[in-house]
């Protein structure tokens, strides 16, 4: 099963005028959403050699919190259908808004889903 996931950097980001931003957000899609959080953060998944490096977007912005999760989907076609669908259709944290009113292909309980809080706590 296939998973779409979003997180959020928590690297501090200010504006023009020097205001505060929110991190910058990152959309991906894979079967192991704990595993893939700890690889965009440099760390190791389950005691195996993972990939330090994480990605050559988000090593820049670490650390990384996940902030929804959506899914399950049958294959990995329609799970890059449906990390498309997001990445056209929300910006910023309307990511984390994303329904079944804005696209066909969102499932799941995305930001409420209880394993967002628990892959945090262990990351």
């Amino acid at each position: 099963m296939w998973f779409v996931y979003v997180i959020q950097s928590q690297e501090v980001r200010l504006g023009k005028r020097g205001n505060r931003l929110p991190g910058f957000f990152y959309v991906g899609a894979t079967t192991d959403v704990y595993r893939r959080l700890r690889e965009h953060n440099g760390l190791y998944a389950n005691g195996k050699p993972g990939n330090p490096k994480g990605g050559r977007y988000t090593s820049k912005h670490r650390p990384w919190l996940l902030r929804a999760i959506h899914g399950p989907y049958a294959n990995q076609s329609e799970a890059m259908k449906a990390e498309r669908a997001l990445k056209k259709g929300k910006r910023s944290t309307g990511r984390l808004k994303w329904s079944t009113d804005d696209s066909q292909w969102c499932r799941g309980l995305g930001a409420s889903d209880p394993r967002v809080e628990e892959f945090n706590a262990t990351v």
